[in-house]
């Protein structure tokens, strides 16, 4: 993983002495506007790689319309799809050709949680770091910052978000997460995907 890469001159250290806390806190509000949203206001394509310490990586294929039309592809190990579609979680395990009802969701419901979740966590956001990077040759904004995440157990985690310049999408992320009984990281590589379209089991 690269580092920071933000440009140094004596005026950019002279002012960063001078305003080193508003820095801070403006570094701190980007990481927070970045971490609260909920998706993308796009449909992605998103490629995650999940590692708990001492095991073997897992991989998923996450495609996404809307809060209510998702799927989740796991491909290495394979398993059986997953997909929410209007209040329904489904499942296939023959790669889409049947699907099965698992159970009903609530989605406005689900959102209202993941947002008050989210602004639990968000009143415990330290250390950030704002800067530049590059991958893959492409110049990005790399936003990281510490916290503390409280739902179903405690965890210490840091989060690690890389942006276009110009429009703000998130095309990397990752979460190192910590806990008493294990350490788990994930990343995932997101994507636009403006021709994606999922199945609609009836």
């Amino acid at each position: 993983m690269r580092t920071f890469n933000t440009p140094i001159g004596c005026a950019a250290v002279i002012l960063a002495g001078l305003s080193q806390p508003a820095f801070a806190d403006a570094c701190s509000s980007r990481f927070t506007e970045i971490y609260m949203q909920l998706d993308q206001g796009v449909a992605t394509k998103t490629v995650a790689t999940t590692q708990f310490k001492g095991a073997p990586a897992t991989v998923n294929d996450f495609l996404y319309l809307s809060q209510d039309h998702h799927m989740t592809v796991p491909t290495d190990p394979a398993g059986p799809w997953v997909l929410t579609y209007q209040n329904v979680m489904y499942q296939s395990p023959d790669e889409g050709k049947t699907w099965s009802k698992v159970r009903d969701l609530d989605s406005a419901q689900n959102a209202e949680g993941a947002i008050a979740a989210k602004k639990a966590n968000a009143e415990t956001i330290r250390n950030a770091e704002c800067g530049e990077d590059t991958v893959d040759g492409v110049p990005l904004e790399k936003v990281a910052a510490d916290l503390t995440v409280s739902q179903g157990m405690i965890t210490e985690n840091r989060y690690t978000y890389w942006l276009t310049r110009d429009e703000g999408f998130i095309v990397k992320a990752v979460y190192e997460t910590t806990a008493p009984n294990f350490e788990m990281v994930t990343t995932q590589t997101i994507e636009p995907a403006p021709e994606l379209s999922l199945p609609t089991p009836e």
